[in-house]
């Protein structure tokens, strides 16, 4: 069977990771979204992947390559157009001829190998035309949703339109089995909705497969944080602690729980880790730093002296100055944070967080939340940042800002004061 994967959206909701980013390059636990697809393919012998790209193809393509290092064969279709999951399947009809049935991956899924296993099975066993994996959520205005009836049979698909549109808290989960029959209708109405309607009203059999464990999609910044933690939680969390043998790691160091430390990473003296915590290659972590709950750190990145960071993700050559505080917060690549900056994750109070996109304004689901830096920012010494604030790819924060504001990528920032100088009187009656 052959997959098709497609990874060609812009992620609008998750700038600005993905202001030049595929979704499907986000780091999770140091490693790329499209990774955890390709490795839950090749556990269920999928070899054959055909990949829509489209915005931040470039660097997904020179990453992956042709799959050869995966032991995969890697076909690239691009979308130059990002018009929805119609239009992206479509794109690679050429490629999916004499393929039936295909598997259908989203690349904005976290996907593991069980997830494709059991919905592979069901669908042979359950002889239907399309198997979709579907999972219970709490919000189903931000999902396609699906009506299931007896015996798991999908009577109707919606797909993803606000509040007066879903039908079902069962979210479509972004792994399916389809025939190659659904193509023309996908082609004659040009929403997947409409064609399942007719497809379904044409007698053929869609079946739902239930996904009842953690899930995550990435549509919000959060959902990065979420996904981290699912992965922690199943490959570190109570697993025992990694540590490569050529990581040195100081005797005086603490280890608190289970934490894996990648090749070549150093750990200096009185650091303490406290996990679950991911560390990837050749990082370098300060002496008296504190990490902890859920942070990682991806490979190349510098942790000065008595930095505090719990459950933030610190993508590629991420330098982090000196006594710096990073709380729930993602930062891009090749960022730059200096000494005793502050990112902030609550506030005072027990008010909500709301982040805005456009005209859309959403409540964050967690109490606490820090700052989402793109690449290449530079954030000054003693700088701090208010929580669910965003600064956009090579803005520069000079020191001793205080940011409470979105900022627009290619900004520099800073403060202007006015120095006072006045004559001290002399104080009497001091010895």
């Amino acid at each position: 069977m052959k997959a098709l994967v497609l990874a060609a959206g812009q992620g609008q909701r998750l700038r600005p990771l993905t202001t030049n980013r595929s979704k499907s390059m986000l780091m999770i636990a140091g490693r790329p979204v499209l990774q955890y697809i390709i490795d839950s393919l090749i556990e269920n012998e999928i070899r054959d992947i055909v990949i829509v790209v489209g915005h931040g193809r470039e660097e997904l393509i020179d990453h992956f390559q042709m799959g050869g290092d995966q032991n995969v064969t890697i076909t690239y279709v691009i979308q130059h157009k990002q018009e929805g999951v119609e239009h992206a399947i479509l794109t690679a009809r050429d490629e999916l001829e004499g393929e039936d049935p295909f598997l259908l991956v989203n690349g904005d899924v976290l996907v593991e190998p069980e997830m494709v296993k059991r919905t592979l099975s069901n669908h042979e066993n359950m002889k239907g035309d399309v198997t979709m994996l579907v999972t219970l959520v709490p919000n189903p205005e931000q999902f396609g949703t699906v009506r299931i009836g007896s015996n798991g049979v999908v009577e109707k698909l919606v797909e993803k339109g606000g509040p007066d549109r879903y039908v079902s808290n069962y979210a479509v989960a972004g792994v399916s089995v389809f025939s190659t029959e659904i193509l023309p209708l996908l082609e004659k109405h040009n929403t997947m909705e409409k064609a399942f309607e007719q497809f379904i009203g044409d007698g053929k059999k869609v079946f739902a497969t239930v996904w009842e464990k953690e899930w995550a999609e990435f549509t919000w910044p959060w959902d990065i944080l979420n996904a981290n933690r699912i992965v922690m939680d199943r490959q570190i969390l109570g697993k025992g602690s990694y540590i490569a043998e050529s990581a040195d790691v100081h005797p005086s160091v603490v280890i608190e729980g289970s934490v894996f430390i990648g090749e070549d990473s150093i750990i200096r003296p009185h650091t303490t880790l406290r996990g679950p915590i991911f560390i990837g290659k050749g990082v370098y972590v300060g002496n008296n730093s504190l990490i902890r709950d859920y942070s990682s750190l991806c490979d190349g990145v510098k942790i000065g002296y008595a930095v505090e960071m719990r459950n933030s993700m610190v993508f590629q050559r991420v330098n982090v100055g000196r006594m710096t505080y990073l709380a729930d917060s993602i930062i891009g690549a090749n960022t730059c944070i200096e000494a005793g900056a502050q990112l902030w994750n609550w506030r005072p109070g027990t008010e909500p967080l709301f982040l805005e996109n456009g005209d859309e304004t959403i409540q964050i689901p967690q109490q606490k939340f820090g700052v989402i830096v793109g690449d290449n920012v530079v954030i000054g010494v003693n700088a701090s940042i208010y929580p669910a604030t965003r600064i956009g790819k090579n803005s520069i924060i000079s020191a001793g800002c205080v940011i409470k504001q979105d900022i627009p990528p290619m900004s520099d920032v800073s403060i202007t004061q006015k120095l006072v100088i006045k004559e001290r009187k002399e104080q009497k009656g001091g010895d």
